[in-house]
């Protein structure tokens, strides 16, 4: 007979481990208890060694998903001879090892089914969760996760909730947001006329045993609104959306024009798998996405005879099935899809109160609901590709989920991210946690969101950081931060693209006496000689990378104004090809002569500036983008995936050359889609040959430009063909929101040595 204490880190609170662990038990004839402490699970076992050892073993295997048990600590402990039941106990408030609360999980099987059960008692209830599904991380103040600590802390349990949640052997055992008609949220729908009223975002007080009929009253107003093409606020679990129908063209161009969003991709939530089929070419691998419980938005190819007011620029559709049960109801009948997307003012963060909802989103119609959103939290969206999935924006669904990162040195560090996607970092006794998408830090609101962000990832992840992360680039917002904040500890500097690469090795748990060459692409990063960079090949590890290959660096005319008027960029083109005018009817004399004298023109290696001159060389790309990437999302829209060949990129001591390339599409007489496949064929082709002759052992592949299928497809192919071991990002963003894991990463190495 023994008794062993034991610590349980990974996502172990909000995912119904205790009532696991319970059941365990008592099928072992254990003694003992479990509770939540801190930030991850303690339990206290007691019986035979071999019983124990079966616990401990089944603990590891057996837990239903979403849980996972990342790591085990076990140590014996004196026999409490008083012990006589195995009991789950209070939370405690001490210290643990890791944030292990569940992100937010779309609405169970078995919470469906009772919410289309006449004879359920939550029959129609738009708050039906279990511990398999529902509100978790949006909904929660402090750790440990229990319901005192979440804004469900205002709706007290009526008797038959209580009697689940205290039941074991009970599905909604110790469910937090546990709720039913009787003592839970309602739902309310306010139409255009009383959006200023101020009464009317007050919850209704209903009498008993009117809830259905005020719900079913709601809904049937909402979908009157979409009906009539009218654009919706809906509350969800991560905040507000927009929304319209989705098979309704009118109502899909006033949302456009609401949004101030002319040509971005527009995200559709279909009612189930085989209207998705009608928006989207679906494959296996999307439809287990789509299905799971994070249940991201899922970029797919378009499916022919699509509205191409849908996404007018891409190849690609965004498709995302109902998470909530608020969404499954709201999807029924003839709106069985719905143009979904965030519901903010431009370039702020989502909307998560009623008040703001009703008042500044320009909605026709807002419902709510009234359960706070704690913690404002965007879908995330995720593409497949012949390489993997790849998390594009990584946040509901997958936050606050962390990684292991027991290579790096145990240091306690805060990571702030850049300018551009922004996420933060925590790295803490061996997990490295990534918030969420916090968007552009381009004004007040989304400044004040980030502070706010900083304060609660170090108040969950229980972290005293030892030292703060930036970029390299001395005047962003998050640099100040780190200034003005954290003025009293070390600040440590990462170039941009070094934490792209590190990104990559800390996801795949590369360690640190791995020897890598990233391949390193995207918009814009400042680089270690004041220029900028963005087609970068470097070698080394966490401490330190060279940089062994770039693109040959050229103007960028007009500064920060070339990343909007592909124009810009075009021109300073043709000039290093040795150019001039009668190359390209929009060819711009002044911006000519202004880019020859170097005239507010810094130097740029960045993939992106070249995508966009290319695509204006061309004649796909607008005059003026609308949102980062517009240029290059048209190029790669109209390459022929089926053209093999190549422009060609001489390389010259690791620099890539464009000039010769610029010469062959110009005088190319094909079809412009094949000559924008060149140009990515080419491209990906000079970067693979600078990458293999720098000797490292492994290539990681990472940055804002490997979103684009077709040139992250060419690299694949060409690093196969030679044999080269590659890693791509998988569960953080290839783009600037996985930079924080790789400053963080860079920072407790530097701070080691």
């Amino acid at each position: 007979m023994e008794r062993w204490r034991v610590l349980a880190s990974g996502t172990v609170q909000g995912v119904g481990f205790r009532p696991f662990v319970y059941r365990l038990a008592h099928d072992e004839a254990l003694l003992g208890e479990v509770s939540n402490e801190g930030l991850g699970a303690s339990l206290e076992i007691q019986g035979p060694t071999s019983a124990l050892e079966r616990f401990v073993a089944r603990l590891r295997v057996e837990l239903p998903h979403p849980g996972d048990v990342e790591r085990l600590d076990v140590e014996a402990m004196p026999l409490d001879h008083q012990a006589r039941a195995f009991v789950i106990a209070p939370s405690s408030e001490a210290v643990g090892r890791r944030l292990s609360l569940a992100p937010d999980l779309a609405t169970c099987a078995a919470c469906l089914a009772e919410l289309r059960d006449p004879e359920d008692r939550r029959y129609r209830y738009p708050f039906i969760n279990c511990t398999h599904c529902g509100p978790r991380y949006t909904i929660t103040s402090a750790l440990p996760y229990d319901r005192p600590k979440t804004t469900m802390a205002v709706f007290p349990m009526c008797a038959n909730c209580r009697s689940e949640y205290d039941d074991p052997l009970n599905r909604r055992y110790h469910a937090q947001p546990i709720a039913c008609p009787e003592c839970g949220p309602a739902i309310w729908c306010v139409e255009a006329a009383r959006l200023n009223d101020a009464s009317a975002l007050e919850p209704p007080k209903l009498a008993p045993g009117d809830w259905l009929r005020h719900t079913e009253h709601a809904l049937q107003a909402a979908q009157r609104v979409l009906e009539s093409g009218g654009i919706l606020a809906v509350k969800g679990l991560g905040g507000f959306h927009l929304a319209v129908d989705a098979r309704n063209p009118d109502a899909i161009a006033r949302l456009r024009q609401r949004k101030h969003r002319p040509t971005k991709g527009l995200a559709v939530m279909v009612a189930n798998l085989e209207v998705a089929r009608g928006f989207g070419q679906l494959d296996p691998s999307a439809i287990q996405s789509l299905a799971s419980s994070a249940a991201p938005i899922v970029l797919v190819p378009k499916a022919a005879g699509v509205d191409p007011g849908l996404a007018p620029v891409s190849n690609d559709i965004g498709l995302m099935l109902p998470y909530t049960p608020l969404h499954s109801m709201l999807l029924e009948g003839t709106l069985d899809a719905l143009v979904m997307t965030s519901g903010n003012r431009s370039a702020e963060p989502i909307a998560t109160e009623n008040r703001v909802a009703a008042l500044e989103l320009g909605a026709d119609a807002v419902l709510l609901h009234n359960r706070e959103i704690r913690v404002g939290c965007d879908d995330s969206v995720l593409r497949w590709s012949e390489s993997g999935p790849s998390l594009i924006r990584r946040a509901r669904g997958f936050v606050p989920s962390a990684l292991r990162a027991e290579m790096l040195p145990n240091r306690s560090i805060l990571a702030l991210g850049a300018h551009l996607k922004v996420t933060l970092a925590t790295l803490c006794r061996g997990e490295l946690a990534v918030g969420r998408h916090l968007g552009d830090l381009d004004n007040p609101a989304a400044e004040d969101a980030y502070l706010d962000e900083i304060e609660r990832m170090l108040r969950f992840g229980q972290v005293e950081p030892e030292a703060v992360a930036v970029d390299l680039h001395p005047d962003l917002f998050s640099t100040h931060v780190a200034q003005e904040r954290f003025a009293e500890l070390p600040i440590v500097r990462v170039q941009h693209h070094h934490a792209h690469l590190a990104s990559v090795m800390v996801e795949h748990g590369l360690g640190l006496d791995r020897r890598v060459a990233g391949i390193v692409l995207d918009g814009l990063g400042f680089g270690e000689d004041g220029t900028i960079w963005g087609g970068e090949v470097l070698v080394g590890g966490y401490e330190r990378v060279e940089r062994v290959g770039h693109l040959r660096p050229i103007a960028q005319p007009g500064g920060d104004r070339a990343a909007l008027e592909p124009f810009r960029m075009a021109t300073s083109l043709l000039l290093a090809a040795g150019l001039g005018p009668e190359h390209w009817r929009f060819f711009d004399e002044e911006l000519a002569a202004i880019t020859a004298l170097r005239l507010v023109s810094p130097l740029t290696s960045s993939v992106g500036r070249l995508f966009d001159g290319v695509a204006a060389l061309l004649g796909v790309a607008p005059r003026r983008q609308t949102f980062e990437g517009e240029a290059a999302m048209a190029l790669e829209r109209v390459a022929d995936e089926r053209c093999s060949s190549a422009y060609s990129f001489p390389v010259e001591a690791g620099v890539i050359e464009v000039r010769e390339m610029v010469q062959e599409l110009l005088r190319d007489p094909d079809d412009v889609s094949l000559r924008a496949a060149r140009f990515h064929n080419g491209l990906a082709d000079a970067f693979v040959e600078v990458a293999c002759a720098a000797g490292a052992d492994v290539v990681v592949l990472s940055g804002g430009a490997m979103v684009n299928r077709l040139l992250s497809r060419r690299l694949g192919t060409q690093l196969q063909a030679r044999g080269v071991e590659a890693f791509w990002p998988r569960r953080l963003p290839a783009g600037d929101g996985g930079l924080s894991a790789g400053q963080a990463a860079i920072a407790s190495v530097r701070l080691s040595t």
